[in-house]
């Protein structure tokens, strides 16, 4: 027998629920009356009875109502306009879960039919509570309920909103008791839980019907924390606090045991409304937003540029938090320069391209000599000599080096008898001297963002590039966030922009840029300055939520820029949202074709891929010949992907490799590591192992050791996962303690070879047995 308060399967003969402590007796499952065992009939109205029926289903809505007829009408319409582009998503939500306070003994005293008044009474109260916020109950459980606020529909705020229900629940049955006969009042007493976090939401049927799956512990701590309250109190958890805070008021309980948690746990006691007020609607108008606040950053930029062209090198960082102006900065300034006389090259840091060599180089070299990531490698190599000879390089001389770094092999191999540090030398030579003779026909601009995310190699070729910029017309610009700071920083030809947030007026401009008719007075317009602290991005993306709410509905006012993008996207077409997140695995940066390649849905991506380009959600950009489109903000691609299954991701990162691969043939030991990425995230381990190997012997070639023993864990922790064959392993744990061993970390390189020779004895290999031993020998001897 099922209990109707936690759900618990109990024992047939149970009377008291094994888990709660809820009482179990069957009763009607018309008028609720309790029944003994042995009936058949119920003896107050007379119905059959239904085997294996619990008790109190009194404490029931009566009826049983579907969703559909308790759910306001223009809350079903906005659900089943979104349900197809919600289904299998990962939902951001909180979840409320409330409990009736002596339900079995308020049963027992006012009798079926005062019960029926008292239930439906709370009920009703309930659902006004969880409507006026935009919730949804999700479940009714005999004597209190669920509901989940963020899901299905979207709401940046959907903590505050749980809780404001909450509260006005408790307020409405604290002063308002129920009538339930002519003299006779009852006040009732509810429990609540709140915890925030994600749930998986699953398929919506025509009568609002949902089913929600649980991810990790959300609904499972709510729960609990309903639990543990005393009578009349409303717990909340950590996570849920520090959304509300503010809003409501609380006092901090605890650490408190919680069944299912090893460890106590802080929660927090809700007890009014704060004295935060934010109002929810605003005016529908889209405007472009502005470029304010930035003048004198602009002007120093624009100096610098200008001592640059008397050939006097400079290099500059612009550091400042993500949403801040870096970017918008960076654009300005390339319009100022339309029409000057100057190259401009950029170069962008992924965020897993940490373990990349010469990343950001490689995006330089490509636009240096124009070329497409989807050409074949006899148009590269036509097109790096082309290159090599308008800089005035001898291209015999500088092609080997090039196509190394690359990812594509030398013709006839001039650099098999190099050593790594030789040609890691030579390559930046070859890089430095591009740069150097090109500035000389007309000044360069080398812009590189998001330096935060360099790899080792790029950073060091950067700042061998610097020491040449002093007498140089090269200007050198970099982006960053908080933490990082550039080697040459301390230079004298040095400059380091700080972005801060926008004055109050400079805001307001933003603002009223999407919204004309907002003013200093406009509480909305306010409320976005308030929320989003002068930081250009968020002002920008919470006025463009208000502006694309349709007229006459409400408009969740975002917390925070995740939740803003969350609504933004929920709102697209299904087929331009499942694009975006289908996009979203791919990069910041992605190729229309690859795109297409992997792309499952009934419809062409181009019209979508332009719709999303017009509402900013996207960029194009062209690289030779390719179509290239680009996320606007890093933000939107983290959102999109995160609200994918895991599932769903998994398969789209097998997907993009497959696609590569089929694609790209001849450029395989290009793309390895994006190879090595995607087949990682798809779990498929042994083609992220081969190809996590491939980036990490391709790095060795080039020096670059740090990258080189990144992959080979990468690669290691593949073939550990997939269980790939011991030869397999014995490779990769020998290659990586060959790097140990040149980088001089002599303990890690014996302790990988004796891992090697391990594997060795394990798949009988009596060669590589000898092989090992003798390396062994010769570094311990080397080294004791």
């Amino acid at each position: 027998m099922q209990c109707p308060r936690c759900r618990h399967e109990n024992p047939a003969r149970a009377k008291f629920c094994l888990e709660c402590g809820q009482r179990l007796a069957s009763s009607c499952g018309a008028c609720g009356t309790e029944l003994p065992d042995t009936a058949r009939f119920c003896p107050e109205c007379g119905r059959p009875v239904v085997a294996g029926a619990a008790a109190p289903s009194a404490l029931a809505p009566p009826e049983a109502p579907t969703p559909a007829t308790y759910t306001p009408r223009h809350l079903a319409e906005r659900i089943l306009t979104s349900r197809n582009a919600l289904e299998g998503e990962r939902k951001p939500v909180t979840v409320l879960f409330c409990d009736l306070v002596g339900s079995t003994a308020l049963a027992e005293r006012l009798g079926a039919e005062g019960m029926h008044v008292l239930v439906n009474a709370f009920f009703e109260a309930a659902l006004a509570e969880v409507h006026r916020y935009e919730g949804t109950v999700n479940q009714f459980l005999g004597d209190g309920f669920m509901a989940l606020f963020g899901a299905p529909l979207a709401h940046e705020d959907h903590a505050r909103r749980a809780a404001l229900a909450a509260l006005g629940l408790a307020r409405a049955l604290r002063d308002r008791p129920v009538a339930v006969a002519p003299g006779t009042e009852v006040s009732l007493t509810i429990r609540m839980g709140l915890h925030t976090g994600f749930v998986v939401v699953g398929a919506i049927g025509d009568n609002l019907r949902m089913d929600y799956t649980a991810v990790g512990d959300t609904t499972h701590l709510a729960a609990r924390l309903q639990q543990v309250a005393e009578p009349g109190v409303i717990l909340a958890s950590e996570a849920t606090w520090r959304l509300v805070e503010g809003y409501v008021r609380g006092e901090r309980v605890g650490p408190i045991q919680v069944k299912g948690r090893s460890d106590p746990v802080v929660v927090h006691r809700l007890v009014g409304v704060g004295p935060r007020r934010s109002p929810l609607e605003g005016p529908d108008r889209v405007r472009l937003s502005h470029f304010v606040g930035r003048d004198r950053e602009l002007e120093t930029l624009l100096d610098l540029f200008a001592a640059v062209e008397e050939g006097r090198g400079q290099a500059i960082g612009i550091v400042g938090e993500p949403g801040v102006g870096k970017s918008r900065l960076l654009l300005e300034f390339r319009h100022r320069l339309a029409g000057s006389r100057v190259t401009y090259l950029q170069g962008r840091c992924l965020s897993y391209g940490a373990a990349i060599p010469y990343g950001p180089v490689v995006d330089i070299v490509r636009a240096t000599c124009g070329f497409a990531e989807t050409d074949p490698p006899e148009v590269i190599a036509e097109k790096v000599r082309f290159g090599l000879q308008e800089e005035g390089l001898d291209p015999d001389e500088g092609m080997p080096y090039l196509l190394r770094l690359l990812g594509g092999r030398d013709p006839g191999g001039p650099l098999d008898d190099l050593g790594p540090e030789v040609i890691k030398a030579r390559t930046f030579e070859t890089l430095r001297q591009m740069c150097l003779r090109g500035s000389r026909k007309r000044p360069l601009i080398l812009e590189v963002e998001d330096l935060h995310w360099v790899d080792r190699t790029s950073e060091d070729y950067l700042t061998f590039l610097a020491e040449s910029l002093l007498g140089a017309p090269v200007l050198l610009i970099a982006t960053y966030r908080p933490g990082y700071r550039p080697p040459w920083s301390d230079r004298s030809f040095s400059t380091q922009l700080s972005l801060r947030h926008l004055a109050a007026d400079d805001s307001l401009s933003i603002v009223r840029a999407l919204l004309p008719a907002a003013d200093s007075e406009d509480p909305l317009a306010q409320l976005i300055l308030d929320k989003a602290e002068g930081n250009p991005f968020f002002l920008e993306e919470l006025a463009r939520a208000v502006s694309h709410q349709e007229l006459g509905t409400d408009l969740p006012v975002p917390d925070t820029v995740h939740g803003v993008l969350t609504a933004r996207i929920d709102r697209l077409d299904e087929d331009a949202k499942r694009i975006l997140q289908t996009a979203s695995v791919l990069g910041r940066e992605f190729a229309a074709a690859l795109l297409a390649a992997i792309w499952d849905g009934p419809a062409p991506t181009e019209p979508y891929l332009r719709q999303l380009a017009r509402l900013e959600f996207l960029f194009e950009r062209t690289r030779g010949e390719e179509v290239v489109y680009a996320f606007k903000h890093a933000l939107t691609q983290d959102v999109a992907e995160a609200t994918l299954l895991p599932s769903r991701r998994r398969e789209l990162h097998r997907r993009a490799g497959e696609a590569l691969e089929r694609l790209h043939p001849d450029r395989l030991a290009e793309l390895a590591p994006r190879l090595a990425h995607h087949y990682g995230e798809a779990e498929a381990w042994e083609p992220a192992a081969t190809h996590a190997r491939r980036a990490a012997e391709a790095a060795r070639a080039a020096f670059a050791n740090r990258e080189a023993l990144t992959r080979y864990d990468q690669a290691i922790t593949a073939a550990q996962r997939g269980e790939l064959v011991a030869a397999t392993r014995l490779v990769l744990y020998e290659g990586r303690a060959d790097v140990h061993a040149v980088l001089g970390d002599f303990e890690r390189a014996r302790a990988d070879y004796e891992a090697a020779l391990v594997l060795a004895n394990a798949s009988s290999a009596p060669l590589d047995e000898a092989r090992i031993l003798g390396t062994l020998a010769a570094l311990w001897g080397g080294h004791k």
